[in-house]
């Protein structure tokens, strides 16, 4: 009896095995599976991300337009309608209404899905599930509508508009905004049963054309049973005759679910780019939610020279190039090559000469350079101006190698916080004309009319990222031979020893006369966002923004162990008033550690300045506080604005084991991976691989490293080293090796040599 059940038993845990390991098989991740794209959209900031739906090199981009004036976009109650650059499409049921505030309807996350390349939400109020989905030109949108009802598609258009519905299945035509053009073309599934178009909310039923502003378009549907409605959007910034190529190029016979299962293949294999190996399920989830926003984000690039195009040149260099050479094309189309877009500083210059010096040089170099030296000599430093031209601040720039703060008004030169708020009453009815610092004095009234009132000079953030780009234009002039040129740049890198206060071990401001302002306090001075010194921060964080000359800063601090003791104040020093009082103040310094804030882009690089100190593994012990801290799966993810990629490029590079700590230097700092390995596609069939063995959540010290099985003793290598590929193996452990890395001739490379004491 037993030897007749014994087969029968092994049979049946063959079938158990095999029916476990194939419902495992179908229900494993792909990267494109971890992507929240509502992560981050809750912020402690002023507003969260917003997120949003593309294809990898797309230009079109479209996620539900949600309630306005809820800053964080998870909150809101309702979906207004879906933005196509040209109008706001919307469905309804019923009676047409023109507002698109009366077509607004409510909907939960629970019935909602939201991927890289896929959206469906159930518009409860008309009770009709939406869908869209995307090429890189198109936009397809499926609405289930009800049955027994009409159900009404609705098009506000925007700008100045010029609409015709060419048959029974055809809509045509353009909208012109702010010197742009946007040409459509929409193909329906169903034909229209009847239609009508509005101005200025008059409706006109039967019309099929409309010309001119505050218009839209409507076309209805009435089902006797449930039926789906499609639209294939195609969109061109150049003619309608291009948008009707893109419907047919891109999307041809396919229907809405090939389209659907194209699109989730083109994320997975751009997602792919880096594969991940290990980690929780929080952390992968984390990474490929930020590798998808840095390949949708790429905008501002005061923040993105960071990390954001660095990460770039590794994974997707021609896009890079692309950018760059828009960037050139701009210069030749307008005489000036795109700034920061917003902000402070000329960091498109960062962007082209980290490219350059990594070896990407396809785009027009001299004509580059000729931008970025025009910009050096002739463009406005002035906080959010990017008009040509130059003031006396500029001026004191070029001359004193600083850019000059207001001095202080003599009745306010008071220490004591008491007596100066008795001698702020008799002014306090001037206070828009003149800058107010929160707690010791009041500046002199702005007497350069181009400063903005609300971000004024920002004196020491200015004089520090300018003198970065000038080392920046620096390097690239030494590469092509431009000698006088890279003296000048050069002398100009070193201006941030300018602002160095030796007396408080600060950057501090100076007035024009050279004089420093007084009295003042690292943490609290420069008013609301500490902006009249500062961008968005005080000089706890500021004072580290020497990216190219780390070592000058030691320096200037004394030596190693003053830096270090400085370094380890930063993330303990706390606020002298409650929380909420200093981020009323400095709404931008989120995710704070002591005064390091991880929320704002200017402190990504300080937690990897213990690599230049000799202590490698206080950079492995900070760079896993803040991943594990500051960063989730959640819609409270991030603690700041991503700010085009910005963050989520920190967290990516981070995570792996390495970042640019500064761009223009082709190498990378070493920090502490998370991730058992991590394959980095380079191109031309070559990966680099980054292994860290042993790894978790305690064991975050690097004990030792291999470079292509050659012993790696330093807390850094180069950009060469990953693009020709290769391996990197870390061995990890839960207690420090302080040997490794931390010798004066293992230290990453700065402008200036280490002082002899």
């Amino acid at each position: 009896m037993n030897k007749k059940l014994i087969p029968l038993s092994i049979f049946a845990w063959i079938i158990v095995v095999s029916i476990v390991l194939s419902c495992t098989t179908g229900r494993k991740k792909t990267p494109v599976d971890y992507v929240k794209p509502y992560i981050g959209t809750i912020s402690p900031k002023t507003h969260g991300l917003t997120p949003s739906i593309k294809m990898p090199g797309g230009s079109v981009r479209i996620f539900p337009i949600l309630t306005p004036g809820v800053k964080d976009q998870y909150l809101a109650d309702k979906i207004f309608g879906f933005p196509l650059g040209f109008a706001n499409l919307m469905i309804n049921t019923g009676k047409v209404k023109t507002a698109v505030k009366e077509n607004a309807s409510k909907f939960d996350h629970d019935l909602e899905t939201v991927t890289p390349y896929y959206y469906q939400a159930l518009l409860e109020d008309p009770d009709i599930n939406a869908e869209y989905t995307m090429t890189k030109n198109t936009a397809l949108f499926r609405f289930s509508l009800p049955e027994n009802k009409t159900a009404n598609l609705l098009l506000n258009m925007l700008g100045n508009a010029d609409v015709q519905i060419k048959n029974n299945k055809i809509i045509e035509g353009l909208s012109s905004m702010n010197g742009y053009k946007y040409y459509f073309r929409a193909e329906l599934s169903i034909p229209l049963t009847s239609c009508g178009t509005w101005k200025n909310d008059t409706i006109n039923p039967e019309s099929k054309f409309v010309k001119g502003e505050e218009t839209g378009m409507y076309i209805s549907f009435p089902t006797t049973s449930s039926e789906k409605l499609e639209i294939k959007i195609g969109m061109s910034f150049v003619s309608i005759d291009e948008a009707r190529g893109f419907i047919v190029d891109e999307i041809g016979s396919l229907g809405f679910d090939q389209i659907k299962k194209r699109g989730r293949e083109i994320w997975n294999k751009e997602l792919d780019l880096i594969k991940i190996e290990g980690g929780t399920e929080k952390q992968r989830t984390i990474f490929y939610s930020a590798l998808y926003l840095t390949r949708v984000g790429m905008g501002n690039v005061w923040d993105t020279y960071r990390c954001a195009y660095p990460l770039q040149t590794i994974i997707k260099p021609e896009e890079n190039m692309k950018a760059i050479q828009g960037f050139v094309n701009a210069y030749k189309k307008t005489g000036w090559l795109p700034s920061s877009g917003a902000m402070i500083g000329h960091h498109s210059t960062a962007v082209i000469v980290d490219s350059y010096m990594k070896g990407m040089r396809d785009f027009d170099v001299e004509k580059a350079y000729e931008g970025m030296r025009k910009n050096a000599m002739e463009a406005t430093m002035i906080p959010w101006k990017d008009e040509g031209y130059i003031t006396e601040l500029e001026h004191c720039y070029f001359d004193k190698g600083f850019y000059p703060a207001l001095p202080v008004r003599e009745d306010a030169k008071v220490a004591d916080p008491d007596q100066w708020r008795k001698n702020l009453i008799p002014i306090i009815k001037e206070k828009m004309p003149y800058q107010i610092s929160w707690v010791t004095h009041v500046s002199v009234k702005e007497w350069v009319k181009e400063v903005n009132p609300w971000h004024r000079r920002q004196s020491v953030s200015v004089t520090l990222e300018h003198c970065y780009d000038d080392w920046c234009l620096a390097q690239i002039a030494k590469a092509l031979g431009k000698e006088e040129d890279y003296k000048l740049f050069m002398k100009r890198a070193h201006n941030y020893q300018n602002l160095y206060n030796p007396a408080i071990g600060f950057m501090a401001p100076k007035s024009a006369d050279g004089n420093w302002i007084e009295p003042f306090d690292p943490k609290l001075s420069g008013g609301f966002a500490g902006e009249e010194y500062f961008a968005e921060a005080n000089s706890w964080i500021y004072t580290w923004h020497v990216q190219h000359d780390v070592q000058g800063l030691i320096n200037l601090m004394g030596g190693r162990e003053k830096f270090i003791a400085k370094l380890n104040a930063l993330f303990i020093e706390w606020y002298v008033m409650d929380k909420p009082a200093f981020i009323g103040q400095f709404p931008d310094m989120t995710g704070l550690i002591g005064q390091y804030c991880q929320g704002n882009e200017p402190s990504f690089h300080i937690p990897y300045l213990y690599n230049y100190a000799g202590q490698p593994w206080m950079t492995q012990s900070r760079i896993r506080q803040i991943m594990d801290l500051w960063y989730d799966s959640t819609p409270f993810g991030y603690c700041g604005d991503d700010d085009g990629g910005a963050m989520s490029g920190w967290y990516v590079f981070s995570s792996i084991g390495f970042y640019p700590q500064c761009p223009g230097q082709p190498i990378y700092d070493i920090g502490s991976p998370i991730f058992e390995k991590s394959t980095i596609d380079v191109g031309s069939g070559k990966t680099f691989v980054v292994e860290a063995k042993d790894v978790s959540a305690q064991n975050k010290y690097i004990q030792s490293a291999m470079l292509n099985g050659t012993p790696l003793n330093k807390p850094w290598f180069t950009h060469a080293d990953i693009v020709k590929g290769g391996k990197l193996v870390f061995k990890m452990g839960p207690r420090p090796n302080k040997s490794w890395g931390s010798a004066a001739d293992e230290v990453p490379p700065s402008m200036s040599a280490p002082l002899s004491y």
